[in-house]
């Protein structure tokens, strides 16, 4: 007799791969063989393996949860995570929303109604505390719990040709690797989301300074962001810094590439609880990463959006890189047994 409790799992699957869709591959290897997974993918990128919400076929939709006994929310989309909320609740199902990031610029009344709509939830998972702080949730309702799980590296594919060439090439000529990435060249109050034009203005500083180091920086999709791409690609150029930074678009394994670096730069302007940053400091790398939110311990800081700052923090991490010590601890076999407890928590609440 089958007794494993049915869990719908509801964001964005993989491809591409950005912050969440990886915590939801990373999820779905750690409870695969305790419980019955179904999902709801939310990607941009329809994926055979599961049913995309965007196909708007509401009778599958209503079969998924119906079939469901646990409904856990991932879903980056505003729309999504209430209409999964409501559905859920609808069929007498209990639901679990992890809220991975939530706006300043959310308006009061706006917050008012998702505030309704989430504390129908019966547990809220926040991925930092600084969100508590924005909304005026059930504090017995609500967990706490960064979304760092540890990345299966022998599941990783390996990097491109293109890239294990030019991280061949840099260890010859005994420079420093620094790797960043982007799931999308967007924008964020008008300025660059994921910093790849101050990274590249502060490698320029940084040759110009005579200190050797190859900045690879990684962008997952192109979509909305071609122009912006050939831009960059023209200013590296420009600076004549091309054997310095090595500017590609992939879907290449960042962990994989984090694992072969020597120091992982995270250059936003706005952030949750950056995956990268925890892979970074996970895998003992030394991570510099912009003060926009609190950042876990064991992080360098430099002042966001400061390519002064940041030129500053990357030649002192590269003169002094041996006698750093990084205090991360590395995940717990505890912190992976976090969510089979919470669920088997939710589910026998009540019953």
């Amino acid at each position: 007799m089958n007794t494993k409790i049915n869990v719908l799992i509801t964001g964005p699957m993989p491809p591409p791969a950005g912050g969440i869709s990886i915590h939801l591959q990373r999820l779905q290897h750690l409870l695969n063989d305790e419980f019955n997974l179904d999902f709801i993918d939310e990607s941009r990128m329809k994926n055979k393996l599961y049913f995309n919400i965007k196909s708007l076929n509401l009778i599958v939709y209503l079969k998924k949860i119906r079939s469901a006994e646990i409904i856990f929310i991932h879903s980056g989309n505003r729309l999504f995570k209430k209409l999964h909320i409501l559905a859920g609740k609808l069929f007498g199902k209990k639901v679990i929303i992890t809220i991975h990031g939530y706006g300043k610029k959310r308006s009061f009344l706006f917050r008012i109604y998702d505030q309704l709509i989430f504390n129908l939830a019966n547990k809220i998972i926040l991925v930092t505390p600084e969100i508590r702080q924005k909304l005026n949730l059930n504090d017995k309702k609500i967990v706490i719990q960064n979304a760092f799980l540890p990345p299966i590296l022998i599941e990783e594919p390996n990097l491109s040709n293109a890239i294990e060439t030019r991280l061949i090439e840099s260890r010859k000529k005994n420079k420093i690797i620094i790797c960043a990435n982007a799931s999308r060249l967007d924008n964020y109050n008008g300025e660059d989301l994921y910093g790849l034009d101050i990274a590249i203005e502060a490698t320029k500083m940084l040759v110009d300074a005579g200190v050797q180091v190859d900045l690879i920086f990684v962008v997952s999709s192109l979509d909305a962001g071609e122009v912006k791409f050939k831009k960059a690609q023209h200013l590296i150029q420009q600076y004549q810094i091309q054997s310095s930074f090595f500017l590609i678009h992939e879907k290449a394994s960042f962990v994989k590439l984090i694992e072969q670096s020597d120091i992982v730069i995270r250059p936003t302007n706005t952030d949750g609880d950056s995956l990268t940053i925890r892979e970074g400091l996970y895998l003992n790398k030394i991570v510099l990463a912009s003060d926009v939110v609190q950042r876990p311990e064991g992080t360098k800081l430099f002042k966001t959006r400061n390519i002064e700052d940041l030129f500053e923090q990357m030649k002192i991490i590269i003169m002094q890189k041996n006698d750093i010590n990084n205090l991360y601890i590395k995940v717990p076999v505890e912190h992976e047994q976090f969510y089979s407890s919470l669920i088997k928590e939710v589910y026998n609440d009540g019953r």
